[in-house]
């Protein structure tokens, strides 16, 4: 008896660049078909629309206050969400018995009791005649966890499916930068600073650039190590102390002054740095490291990271996986799960005091 579910999951990262649209089949355990990809791009417009808004939103108050403009972006976020959803479904010409839909983060404050993700989960239902999973985070928080990260079942899931042995961590470089270590019956997972989030808020700041591509501006520029040991301890500090992270509490203005190139090289080497060292110092040199998320094409960072580390270090690419898809993949794994009402989450994940389910189930057709 197949007990397996065909599902979508539809994430929008703290990159704000657009959606990533995966669908899978899987029995929300140890079963594993990765079906199909999609990448859609938000328009420049909405783009910029959303990161002002989230730029200016240092509480829930905020939103409150704001609280038109939030739903009309929400809506117009939804209805994007539809647009791909439809078009992949639509391709792939298959039922679609759950959606897992993540949305945008706006503000991320477990310590306040609260992480907000914009997304009108009964009008994406209603769009799509489907059962749609959203909020995945709070119950988590609801019981003493974090909310984040929430792709570690996932991450074990692949490590798994790779048939890896050796003490792993999958290290995902996304906005924000988090890692999962998983070895025998041990999972353990935390974010460990920033990922894309200094050098991109940096290029958009700038230049209106959304990203550096391939790492390019910053292999042209030049490392000012006096400024990055200036401010390195400071930070190392705050991400050693916390486990989770808003992208709001990071900031780039550190490198005001500086040629725009080197700028975007500081920030660069900066980034590695911070993650490297926590790395180390959680881990010993016996570790396998797989790198996922969009920072693993920024080469710059990459060589940083492996010259900083010099750990076994590998793209999840080479495993015949998209390294752009895997969030989308875990929330779609992750909506069987909430469906099935098994844990995805656990106190080594994040620090929720005991394991927990989440998520919940909107129908509205």
């Amino acid at each position: 008896m197949d007990n397996s579910f065909i599902t979508l999951g539809l994430m929008s990262g703290t990159s704000l660049d657009g959606i990533d649209a995966s669908i899978i089949k899987s029995d929300g355990e140890n079963n594993l078909d990765i079906i199909d990809n999609k990448y859609f791009n938000y328009p420049e417009e909405f783009r910029k629309r959303l990161s002002s808004f989230i730029l200016n939103i240092n509480n829930r108050a905020d939103i409150e206050e704001n609280i038109s403009t939030y739903k009309s972006l929400e809506r117009d976020l939804t209805l994007y969400h539809s647009k791909i959803s439809k078009k992949i479904i639509g391709e792939n010409k298959l039922n679609i018995q759950l959606i897992g839909f993540h949305g945008q983060t706006i503000i991320h404050k477990p310590k306040d009791g609260y992480s907000i993700q914009m997304g009108d989960a009964n009008l994406l239902s209603q769009e799509l005649k489907k059962k749609v999973i959203n909020n995945f985070r709070a119950n988590d928080i609801k019981n003493g966890g974090e909310g984040a990260p929430l792709t570690p079942v996932y991450h074990k899931l692949l490590i798994n499916k790779f048939k890896i042995n050796n003490p792993t961590i999958i290290l995902n470089i996304g906005g924000i930068s988090n890692y999962t270590y998983c070895f025998n019956d041990t999972l353990a997972a935390k974010d460990i600073g920033p990922g894309n989030v200094l050098i991109d808020g940096y290029l958009k700041k700038t230049k209106g650039i959304n990203y550096d591509k391939n790492g390019d501006i910053a292999l042209s520029g030049n490392i000012n190590i006096d400024i990055v040991n200036q401010f390195y301890e400071h930070e190392f500090y705050n991400v050693q102390q916390k486990h989770s992270f808003d992208r709001n509490e990071f900031d780039f203005s550190f490198v005001k002054g500086l040629e725009f190139e080197d700028a975007v090289a500081t920030l660069t080497y900066f980034t590695a740095l911070i993650i490297s060292q926590n790395i180390k110092k959680n881990f010993d040199n016996e570790i396998e490291i797989i790198l996922c998320g969009g920072g693993r094409r920024n080469l710059a960072l990459v060589n940083h990271i492996k010259k900083l580390l010099k750990y076994k270090i590998k793209l999840i690419d080479e495993f015949s996986i998209d390294g752009d898809f895997i969030e989308s993949q875990a929330f779609a794994y992750l909506s069987i799960r909430s469906y099935l009402n098994k844990i995805i989450s656990y106190p080594s994940t994040t620090n929720v005091l005991n394991p927990v389910t989440g998520g919940e189930i909107k129908i509205n057709f």
